[in-house]
């Protein structure tokens, strides 16, 4: 019965259907997928280039990181850990063309930023820095005169990989790779050449100025082994939950540092953001739904409503009303498994490789679509069942009716 009456129906007007289904399950994956694929790209920049896997700093009430070394020893005996990148922290400022000024109160280029002192080799094992380099190259463990820069300090280079500089930033105008910069650190200053800029997509790393850890010890007078920020790489699939309870249990002095997972260590506004994000795919989701319930429900009891002279014969004749009812139910998933298979042929077949290729640049952060073979199954299935729903009520409603009331049309 089902396949008569859609072998009966207008081909336009099924074709019409299956369509709105298509774009409904369509808006269910994509706006979803990109929203998640947009959360992940600004979670995976930060892990990747800044706290690690776990992150540690001190407490609120401390400087610095005491006894750097021992906890990077209790660090190293952990299994999981892959790579250890110990920063010593600090405000810092750039300045180029200062020795043109006419006046003492004449304004050079100027840029400020977070300086960090690294050792090279252990940062690049942890974050892998060297490959997000767009001009010049990146530091060696004898530069003690060069620098690296993030793109947002540079005005040259702001744009590169999608990076956006900030409203009312102050930035290096004319400066670029080879320039001689004057570094300032907490009063100390120093004549240094940008040796290459970075670009990494994240405002906290892309505003940074890494040189090496003796060189900013040198500037900084700082004799002790004390640092900042301590972030740990962790072997692939290794638990962050894990590593971090193993870090704490084994610290002499736990009370004084804060040890937390990436997640954790994300700044608040980044972390309401992914939950804003993920509220509203959920949202779009929920709508999408609605929609799709809302086109078949109409579609079947349209259907139903024109023909039930006709579902009163069959009654009439002895053909159930669970049997006319199911042909309805078919007819609905008919349509939800059309539409839902025209859209991931489309997304999962063209469109998602196309973006994983061209990723979608949002505000310096490029987002692919976070779609996977789960995502198309779970929003399949709610929209089969959602169709099954949406088939049923409304063929119910018309074969419920008395059939001779419905064979006479009244």
């Amino acid at each position: 019965m089902a396949i008569r009456d859609i072998r009966r129906n207008n081909p336009w007007t099924t074709a019409l259907i299956i369509l709105v289904i298509s774009l409904t399950f369509f808006n269910m994956l994509f706006l979803s997928g990109i929203l998640l694929g947009f959360a992940n790209a600004a979670i995976g920049t930060y892990p990747q280039y800044y706290s690690g896997d776990v992150f540690i700093i001190p407490t609120t009430d401390k400087t610095s990181i005491e006894d750097t070394n021992t906890i990077v020893s209790i660090i190293r005996t952990l299994p999981t850990v892959k790579a250890i990148s110990v920063r010593e922290t600090a405000s810092g400022l750039l300045e180029y063309n200062y020795q043109n000024k006419l006046r003492p109160t004449d304004l050079s280029e100027s840029a400020s930023g977070t300086a960090a002192g690294v050792d090279p080799i252990a940062e690049d094992k942890m974050s892998h820095l060297s490959t997000s380099m767009v001009a010049g190259s990146y530091l060696s463990p004898t530069d003690a005169d060069d620098i690296i820069i993030g793109s947002n300090l540079i005005k040259k280079y702001a744009t590169v990989r999608g990076a956006v500089l900030a409203v009312g930033s102050k930035v290096l105008q004319t400066a670029d790779v080879g320039s001689r910069v004057r570094l300032t650190i907490n009063g100390a200053q120093k004549e240094v050449t940008i040796k290459g800029v970075f670009t990494t997509n994240s405002v906290f790393v892309d505003s940074r100025i890494y040189m090496t850890e003796s060189a900013f010890r040198e500037m900084t007078q700082n004799q002790g082994l004390n640092s900042n920020e301590i972030a740990v790489r962790l072997t692939p699939n290794a638990s962050q939950e894990e590593a971090k309870e193993y870090i704490i249990k084994n610290l002499p002095k736990n009370e004084d540092v804060i040890v937390e997972t990436s997640r954790e260590a994300l700044p608040s506004s980044i972390y309401s953001i992914i939950q804003a994000l993920g509220k509203l795919g959920n949202l779009v989701g929920a709508i999408a739904l609605m929609v799709s319930a809302v086109t078949i429900f109409i579609v079947i009891y349209v259907n139903a409503i024109t023909r039930r002279k006709f579902i009163g014969i069959l009654k009439g004749i002895g053909i159930s009303s669970q049997a006319i009812e199911i042909s309805y139910i078919f007819q609905a998933l008919f349509y939800a498994v059309a539409g839902i298979s025209i859209s991931t042929l489309f997304i999962m077949g063209l469109l998602k490789p196309y973006v994983d290729l061209h990723p979608l640049n949002f505000a310096s952060i490029n987002a692919s679509l976070s779609i996977g073979v789960a995502d198309v199954v779970y929003n399949g299935l709610a929209l089969l069942i959602t169709s099954f729903i949406s088939g049923f009520i409304p063929a119910w409603l018309v074969t419920k009716q008395n059939t001779l009331d419905a064979i006479l049309g009244r």
